[in-house]
């Protein structure tokens, strides 16, 4: 592992032992200041996958969390308890490896879809999402990566297409997102 996967990892495993911050690997690349790369990305997201659900499972994880929102009764923190392990466990890899963009590129897709027959053209998502043609290019062949999205060739996004499970991207945090910037511009999703 390279000295910016290493930096990745302690800042990704840092903020999530707060239980309360589910910062993404783009976010934490950016912090960083590493340029986006999508390979590094998809091998850190790999990585990491197991390590976010177990350390956002842990006991004392939900007990911070129950601390920190407030819950004092055996009986809600049970309840928060029983809740977080399913939500956590439904969440997909996808939560820590697009980014926000990238959310809302599939989000386009499946409102388009669901909407009219056709998908939309690249020119159609970079307009609705706010991306330039490059970067929603780019956001096309990470779907595709991730199995939501086909294509035929990497070079070729423009013929895509979703694949038949695409749905199963839903479950859980599907391709929603809620991300906190603070003063400095520091970033982080939260659940």
């Amino acid at each position: 592992m390279d000295q910016n996967a290493i930096a990745i990892e302690s800042l990704l495993i840092k903020d999530w032992a707060s239980g309360l911050r589910i910062t993404t690997i783009p976010q934490a690349m950016r912090r960083l200041g590493f340029s986006d790369d999508i390979d590094q990305r998809w091998e850190m997201a790999n990585h990491m996958d197991a390590l976010w659900h177990s350390t956002l499972e842990a006991p004392e994880k939900i007990q911070e969390v129950n601390s920190a929102i407030g819950l004092t009764t055996a009986e809600d923190q049970a309840g928060l308890t029983e809740h977080w392990r399913d939500q956590v466990g439904s969440w997909d890899r996808a939560s820590i490896l697009l980014t926000d963009d990238e959310k809302l590129i599939a989000r386009h897709i499946l409102y388009r879809r669901r909407y009219r027959s056709s998908l939309p053209s690249l020119e159609e998502i970079a307009a609705s999402v706010g991306t330039g043609l490059e970067e929603t290019a780019s956001g096309i062949r990470m779907l595709a990566k991730l199995g939501f999205l086909a294509i035929a060739a990497v070079h070729d996004v423009a013929g895509y297409s979703l694949t038949e499970d695409h749905g199963r991207f839903l479950d859980g945090l599907g391709f929603s997102f809620h991300t906190v910037t603070l003063d400095g511009d520091e970033r982080f999703g939260i659940p």
